[in-house]
């Protein structure tokens, strides 16, 4: 592994069907680009604009569906002994995950008046969208138990077959409901393309029987890593919620900020494919310090250069890109290009290295980082966000996405370290 050259590295990953995930990682990213493109030329600015402050408040919490059960599958379900066990651990937190799903939606529905009040048109909007809590559940139910028995190909094609749902679903109810439809279509096409593989997989059933033994520290570690994740979203959702709080017509601020926010989002895919793709490889390094930096300089010598083309030609097409959701879209230019140069530092460092602390083990030092981040991002945002609108919060967005994944570094270099003093005793 030290010595492994980056061709090298490319070729491990197409082994370990790493072009597959990546693949269905791009397609869905354009099927949902394709969505919101349809959307904003089908209704007006306000409606997505508050479409897009419910769904993002939603989305903040969707880490915490199943209350860490599915995390806490990906990562015991790896080590599970042989099939049979794999799918009884999946079949144990999937009816756990499914009942606190249903209690979160209930929740989300209670609150969604005072969650909503800052812009009171998304209030029936986040009363639908909760919904995902129990569809998105099973989806990555279905995606997590496919790689733990190696099969990133069947994981892919969940999402190549959600991708395709989603446009034309979307496609279909916005033309009968408008931006009603719209949320229909998300919550819904989730888990329209996860029974099908569910079913295939022999995983549709559930089970209420005792976690075994074996298992221990299963609830501890699903749950640090859904507060992490929890937190990580809220980061993600906090600038929106304070542009609706703190200024005036919000929804049209909000639907500029958001569609602005949306592409260089979306290029998250790299990473984060890459990471899905690795997690069980990345967590048998946990106790090998060289293999673990030997991995990340691979990673940068490859998919960080990849990831610095696609944002600098982005960089160059933003404001033509942003004419295609429609007329008055590229006043967010300037936003936008901030928001990209803050995301390289996602790329670079935030997203592999915080897969990477998960799939150690350290998704308590996670959560550490996310909650230092998102309070800090608040206060922020608070400051800023009254004098220089969206443009105010997309500099503070950048500045701390680059100093998450600074603190992501450090403790990574921590984790060497313990590990390196531990073989000296």
């Amino acid at each position: 592994m030290p010595t492994m050259s980056a061709q090298q590295f490319i070729q491990t990953f197409i082994q370990r069907q790493g072009l597959w995930m990546l693949g269905a990682n791009v397609l869905a990213k354009l099927a949902g680009f394709a969505a919101v493109v349809l959307v904003t030329r089908t209704v007006s600015e306000a409606s997505y604009g508050a479409y897009a402050y419910a769904m993002v408040l939603v989305s903040a919490f969707v880490p915490f569906m199943g209350f860490g059960a599915y995390q806490a599958f990906l990562k015991f379900g790896a080590d599970a002994p042989g099939q049979s066990a794999k799918r009884q651990l999946h079949a144990y937190a999937l009816a756990r995950g499914t009942m606190l799903s249903l209690a979160l939606v209930a929740a989300i529905t209670a609150c969604a008046f005072l969650l909503g009040s800052g812009v009171p048109e998304s209030v029936p909007l986040m009363q639908i969208v909760a919904w995902t809590f129990v569809s998105t559940l099973w989806m990555e139910h279905t995606k997590s138990y496919a790689k733990c028995l190696h099969l990133n190909r069947a994981s892919a094609q969940v999402d190549i077959t959600y991708s395709f749902l989603l446009v034309t679903m979307v496609w279909g109810f916005t033309s009968m409901w408008g931006v009603e439809g719209y949320a229909y279509a998300v919550v819904s096409a989730p888990a329209l393309a996860s029974l099908p593989w569910m079913a295939r997989l022999h995983v549709l059933h559930w089970s209420w029987k005792p976690l075994a033994d074996a298992f221990q520290g299963f609830w501890s570690y699903g749950m640090y890593t859904a507060f992490g994740a929890l937190l990580a979203n809220a980061f993600y959702a906090v600038d929106v919620y304070l542009i609706g709080r703190c200024l005036a017509d919000s929804a049209d601020e909000v639907a500029l900020y958001r569609v602005a926010f949306l592409i260089p989002l979306a290029t998250r895919v790299v990473p984060v494919a890459v990471a899905a793709t690795d997690f069980v490889k990345t967590a048998s390094y946990a106790s090998k310090a060289h293999k673990l930096w030997a991995y990340m300089k691979n990673y940068w010598r490859t998919f960080g250069l990849l990831s610095f083309a696609m944002l600098a030609i982005l960089w160059g097409l933003t404001p033509w890109l942003l004419t295609v959701f429609g007329p008055g879209y590229e006043e967010g230019a300037g936003v936008m290009r901030v928001l990209l140069m803050g995301m390289l530092g996602g790329h670079w460092l935030r997203i592999p290295l915080g897969n990477m602390l998960s799939a150690l083990g350290r998704a308590n030092w996670n959560t550490m980082v996310n909650a230092v981040v998102l309070s800090t991002t608040a206060i922020l945002c608070l400051w800023r966000i009254p004098t220089d609108g969206i443009s105010g919060a997309a500099k503070i967005m950048a500045g701390m996405i680059w100093l998450n994944g600074a603190m992501s570094l450090c403790l990574l270099w921590l984790h060497t370290e313990l590990l390196r003093r531990q073989s000296q005793v």
